[in-house]
């Protein structure tokens, strides 16, 4: 039946998952996944302590995605690995993340200058699923608001529409920020395309007090509608004497999500279960 799921699969996945040395040194050890890679292993594990990841596409435009998806129903119909669409504002934290997330520096370029990204970067991550990083848009009138409404919306909205093998998508909110409305256009253009979602709430670790963390959690979910029973998860990357353990936390987190959604075989599945997680406690 639609939206069923092997609890023994997620149970398994999870399993996987915490053979790897989440616990380790973050360790920029891009040399140590390309050894494993090359040494010929079947299938690597979702994640690893030095992740082999690498850029496989950048789509500019909507035929593009066409192309991309035409290419893989010819080449492997039915065998596409999950993918992750990543989407928030400029400067909010996703090239930091999909770089702290996977323990590799500069697999993307993060940059102060909104726009940076122009196009959906697509990573593949040790053979076992995707990421794609979208443009970030901006909540003000500015040349990225321009290019955003003008091409980026377009691009990302049928990058949504025409891609099957989306498994969910993760929608980043800096959780000092206020919430605007072009941020619930975007929840909505998810909604519209039924892809799962997971809020990801990023920066933490400017927040100290826990309840003022409470308070901005509480204001956030309200102001973007937020549906009770679907999740959030409070990321920061940022690396001190009193973050470091959050950071851990964070990453370890998210990668234990992600493990389960990979394990998965439909949106249906990925939607009950991000239905039945439960958000981080603040």
């Amino acid at each position: 039946m639609a939206g069923d799921f092997d609890e023994n699969r997620i149970e398994s996945a999870t399993s996987e998952w915490l053979q790897a040395d989440l616990d380790a040194a973050d360790d920029d050890d891009e040399e140590g996944a390309g050894k494993v890679a090359a040494a010929g292993a079947e299938k690597l594990p979702i994640f690893m302590r030095s992740n082999f990841a690498r850029k496989v596409a950048s789509l500019s435009s909507t035929k593009q995605v066409e192309e991309r998806v035409e290419e893989a129903a010819a080449s492997a119909p039915g065998k596409r690995v999950p993918e992750f669409v990543i989407v928030g504002r400029t400067n909010t934290g996703k090239s930091t993340m999909i770089n702290h997330l996977l323990n590799i520096k500069k697999l993307v370029q993060a940059s102060r200058k909104p726009g940076k990204t122009t196009c959906v970067d697509i990573f593949d991550v040790n053979g076992r699923f995707t990421l794609a990083d979208t443009p970030g848009y901006s909540v003000v009138k500015n040349k990225v608001s321009e290019k955003w409404d003008s091409h980026w919306l377009p691009l990302v909205d049928a990058f949504m529409e025409k891609t099957p093998w989306i498994q969910a998508g993760l929608f980043l909110m800096d959780i000092g920020k206020d919430v605007d409305p072009v941020d619930k256009q975007i929840v909505q253009l998810f909604t519209k395309h039924r892809i799962p979602l997971l809020l990801v709430l990023t920066k933490d670790d400017k927040i100290v007090d826990r309840q003022h963390r409470m308070d901005r959690i509480k204001r956030i979910r309200e102001d973007l509608g937020w549906p009770s029973e679907f999740p959030h998860v409070r990321y920061t990357s940022f690396k001190s004497n009193r973050s470091s353990k959050n950071q851990r936390v964070s990453r370890i987190q998210m990668r234990k999500a992600l493990a389960k959604l990979i394990a998965l075989e439909s949106r249906d599945q990925a939607r009950l279960f991000l239905s039945g997680m439960e958000s981080e406690a603040a």
